[in-house]
């Protein structure tokens, strides 16, 4: 097997072949709908009207979409100063039915990503301060 480069049906490295990538068969049925247009209409009702539940599918998910999942909004009243105390007390409130496990799953991990910016703030403010202190240990002043 040749690893020519240089071949003209060769794509460079690291660029795609194909860069929109592969379209779905959902996206090809689409298009060829909008094609057949009133055609398709008249299909796809003469296909109910004789029990095709295919089209009765069809004609159902056009006219009314599924809703996309969203979570439900939670009041949750919680001490965040210490943060293992905060992740039992979510642990507490599912375990009461009064949060779902997916909502209390995502509020400790909102909390858990959250205490590590804290963490990494502070390591930031402690490297400053370790530098202003060389910085002063280099020039006399310490």
């Amino acid at each position: 097997m040749s690893t020519d480069n240089n071949h003209p049906t060769r794509w460079k490295p690291g660029q795609s072949g194909n860069p929109r990538g592969r379209p779905g068969k959902a996206s090809e049925f689409r298009d060829e709908l909008r094609k057949m247009g009133p055609k398709a209409l008249k299909a796809i009702k003469a296909g109910i009207e004789a029990g095709d539940a295919a089209c009765l599918k069809i004609w159902a998910d056009r006219c009314d979409p599924a809703n996309k999942a969203t979570m439900q909004t939670v009041e949750f009243i919680a001490d965040t100063t210490d943060l293992t105390q905060f992740s039992m007390s979510v642990l507490v409130a599912i375990s009461k039915g009064e949060v779902p496990p997916d909502v209390g799953n995502q509020i400790i991990n909102a909390a858990a990503s959250a205490a590590r910016v804290a963490d990494l703030d502070e390591i930031r403010r402690e490297m400053e301060e370790l530098l202003q202190m060389v910085e002063e240990i280099k020039n006399g002043k310490a």
